[in-house]
């Protein structure tokens, strides 16, 4: 049965199938931005501020997940003049980033599949904004964001509320700093995330992680 277009209650239950993940958000990809926009999503705004806070602006960013490039836009907005590559699970949603032509490059990539085709210390800064819902393993993807970003660089992630308590996603940031992937790393209070939305509202926020790669 094909879903209607305009439900996208599955958000809410955040799918860690990547084959799901793929084939909803290809679906979605020529929609998503005015849906957001009705929904007051504020995240890739909130998480270029944060990244701006301790990167140049001239720095070499990779967006992980960049969907349809909302936080590529956010970046150039915010003022970084650097390199901008993105990466997704979905080509579709990659389709319509590249229409911004805000990136550098573009590839399509699973998260759940690592380590990424990407090079060791590749980056100065990495950005990950409404992913990690689809990605069960956050200890090692938090791994992998170290390992492509140089030491001193910046890794920004967002998580939702309720997901991080229930996955322990501050105990994992916190282990890995001690284990020596991050120097440091500020964990924010919860904001508001979909407050347009329905079943978000003001029942699910959003926790950013700001990590100093070490």
């Amino acid at each position: 049965m094909m879903q209607d277009e305009d439900d996208h209650s599955w958000l809410k239950q955040g799918s860690t199938s990547a084959a799901d993940v793929e084939k909803s958000y290809d679906e979605w990809a020529d929609t998503y931005e005015d849906t957001l926009e009705d929904w007051d999503y504020r995240a890739p705004q909130e998480a270029a501020r944060l990244l701006q806070a301790t990167v140049d602006d001239g720095a070499t960013i990779l967006d992980a997940g960049c969907g349809t490039g909302l936080t590529g836009v956010a970046l150039k907005a915010a003022g970084f003049s650097g390199p901008i590559d993105g990466t997704d699970i979905s080509q579709a949603s990659l389709d319509e980033a590249a229409a911004h032509g805000v990136y550098r490059e573009l590839r399509q990539a699973d998260m759940q599949k690592l380590p990424l085709d990407i090079a060791t210390n590749a980056y100065d800064g990495l950005i990950c904004i409404g992913v990690l819902t689809y990605i069960p393993d956050s200890e090692g993807v938090l791994r992998e964001f170290a390992r492509m970003v140089r030491r001193g660089g910046t890794v920004v992630v967002s998580q939702r509320d309720d997901l991080f308590q229930e996955r322990a996603f501050g105990d994992t940031v916190k282990a890995l700093t001690e284990a020596g992937f991050y120097a440091e790393a500020t964990i924010t209070e919860p904001q508001p995330y979909l407050p347009g939305n329905p079943d978000f509202g003001d029942e699910i926020k959003v926790i950013y992680a700001v990590m100093k790669v070490a």
